[in-house]
């Protein structure tokens, strides 16, 4: 944890660039893939199963994050950015291009690769 103010000031930097970059450009994409990547018959039930276990991580990430720093300290942040690291090669390798497809080519496209 920060031990002077350059420090504390560097972790809110860090912060605000986080919630920038994670506002403006990775979290709508989000809500974009699950309206695009859900077959249109079960599209309201996934998305909203979709939505409920983002909320069920995210509030297990904001209760078990206090504890870990507690229990392990800094290497906390290298462990959430080994998580990230990795859903960035998961997004990588299996999620399929959608730009310029409308929603039956992909919808066609996730049948044909299942």
């Amino acid at each position: 944890m920060p031990q002077n103010l350059t420090q504390s000031y560097t972790a809110l930097a860090c912060i605000l660039v986080f919630l920038l970059f994670m506002q403006m450009c990775i979290s709508p994409v989000y809500w974009l893939l699950m309206s695009e990547l859900f077959p249109m018959q079960v599209r309201g039930l996934l998305t909203g199963t979709a939505v409920s276990m983002q909320w069920l991580f995210n509030a297990s990430v904001a209760f078990t994050f206090p504890i870990a720093v507690d229990t392990i300290g800094n290497p906390t942040f290298f462990i959430f950015a080994a998580i990230n690291v990795g859903s960035l090669i998961f997004v990588f390798l299996c999620l399929p291009e959608t730009k310029g497809k409308s929603l039956e080519q992909i919808e066609k496209h996730l049948k044909k690769e299942l």
